[in-house]
């Protein structure tokens, strides 16, 4: 054999080969998982529109349905590309399809998705797509939101690393006794008499529960660990009596229902499976049915290190959504046997009280709730000889100008326009003077509220005994309900 044949044999193996390998690669693209999460996605909304035809009236509605049920009907997959303003492509969306946009404020056509989530942009095979994703697909959790929150390269500054500290929420939040459970320790360690007076024994980052011996050995400590410093819904413990972690900021600006599960059109997420939000949206309007998925579970006994689930559960779990809900509601399914509430508290939602150093840190690890709490009832309410603190804002870089356009329920503030001030110094934008009256306007919706004043009132309370413990020895409207009980 000449040379020269040898070469051209050589040659058709080649060409052989190349073809193979193509043949193969078109084939398995051609069967990808990604192709089939599509299709899967295009059946969901075929599914769906036939669902709807029955409702429909009209020849040409008629028509109109059956053409869109077609075109679903006739889609094919196709890779699926978004091009940021800083020329980075990503492909999430390949697979992704119909996830809800996260937010108004992080918009995906800009910010993308590997900016919050990690993982790897171009890939459209998921074990390399998902590879070194910020909390395993959680990027709320506090282990990795300095990466997420925080902010990247691609996106520059978020929620860390500004200016003005108030706007880094994520080292703030390294204060809070919500993430670092730091009351719990402080106070229980307290009245067992192990440190006289109470004191800090955290760092800003630092978690209550991460403590080789919090309770010095003692014979309540495995309780003391495992029923009050695992359980957090900001530093990864499992939420009481429900079987999922929590995920730090996802904890409270993704709202979910009782089961934790998904409700939205991704058909990635498996919607029978616990550990998810309601759907892939973030949110400041925080209805308190988020709040009492943890904190009105039950009871903890620092005498005994135990906690005891609420007898009415089951009630507390089918409270409605609160576009849903009436005041009565309230009364019957969320608050707890026992507790001492007044009219605003049932009326109005948590985060309509509690402030947002309260809930977010404020930089400063406290002893307790008390020691960190930032309002009073007087603070709102005034007392029998003073108003609220009235603050004008006159300057757009006043923290209280960018917190209401955070929250679109709010009205918008103008230049002159009055807020209050607490005792404490901080600024509720929520809580404003309008013709000589005070209004609270609820962060939820939006909804107004005149707040009664106690100055030229029926209180006759000692004017230096202003507090909510104080307050609640007349106001108590809880007595007039029934505590437990049937529907």
């Amino acid at each position: 054999m000449t040379k020269r044949s040898r070469l051209m044999i050589l040659l058709g193996l080649a060409i052989i080969f190349c073809l193979t390998m193509v043949f193969l690669s078109v084939r398995s693209f051609s069967s990808s998982p990604w192709q089939d999460w599509q299709r899967k996605y295009f059946q969901a909304q075929i599914t769906e529109l036939q669902g709807t035809m029955p409702m429909v009236h009209g020849e040409e509605q008629v028509k109109k349905l059956d053409q869109e049920i077609k075109d679903w009907q006739e889609k094919k997959p196709t890779v699926q590309e978004i091009r940021l303003s800083n020329g980075r492509v990503e492909r999430c969306i390949t697979c992704h399809m119909g996830i809800e946009e996260i937010s108004a404020s992080h918009p995906s056509a800009s910010i993308g998705c590997t900016a919050c989530h990690g993982g790897n942009a171009l890939s459209l095979d998921e074990l390399t797509a998902h590879e070194g994703m910020y909390g395993g697909g959680h990027p709320g959790q506090l282990a990795v939101s300095r990466l997420s929150c925080g902010g990247s390269a691609e996106v520059g500054q978020c929620h860390s690393g500004n200016r003005q500290e108030a706007d880094n929420q994520v080292d703030l939040l390294t204060t809070s006794l919500m993430a670092s459970k730091g009351g719990e320790l402080s106070m229980s360690r307290y009245m067992y008499g192990l440190d006289i007076p109470p004191r800090v024994l955290l760092k800003p980052g630092e978690t209550a529960a991460d403590l080789e011996s919090p309770f010095n050995h003692r014979a309540e400590e495995q309780k003391f660990q495992q029923n009050c410093l695992a359980v957090c819904h900001l530093s990864g413990g499992e939420l009481p009596g429900q079987q999922v972690q929590a995920n730090g900021c996802e904890s409270c600006h993704v709202l979910s229902n009782t089961e934790h599960t998904y409700e939205g059109k991704d058909v990635t997420i498996p919607q029978s499976k616990p550990g998810y939000g309601i759907s892939h949206n973030l949110t400041v309007q925080i209805p308190y049915t988020q709040c009492n998925q943890c904190h009105n579970q039950g009871d903890y006994h620092v005498d005994t290190m135990d906690f005891t689930p609420r007898p009415d559960l089951d009630r507390v779990k089918a409270s409605p959504s609160p576009d849903k809900e009436t005041l009565e509601t309230r009364w019957k399914k969320v608050y707890s046997p026992g507790l001492v509430f007044t009219k605003c508290e049932v009326n109005l939602d948590c985060i309509d009280c509690h402030t947002r150093k309260e809930v977010m840190g404020d930089g400063k690890m406290h002893v307790s709730e008390w020691d960190a709490l930032q309002i009073q009832c007087r603070d709102c309410h005034g007392s029998p000889v003073g108003q609220p603190i009235e603050w004008k804002i006159t300057d757009k870089s006043d923290m209280a100008w960018s917190q209401t356009r955070i929250n679109p329920v709010f009205p918008p503030l103008s230049m002159g326009d009055v807020i209050l001030k607490t005792a404490k110094g901080e600024e509720l934008p929520y809580v404003r003077l309008e013709d000589d009256k005070w209004y609270n306007y609820r962060k939820t919706n939006g909804e107004k509220y005149l707040i009664p004043q106690v100055i030229d009132s029926q209180c006759r309370q000692d004017p230096d005994k202003q507090s909510s413990d104080d307050c609640h020895k007349c106001h108590d409207v809880s007595k007039d309900k029934p505590s437990s009980g049937g529907e």
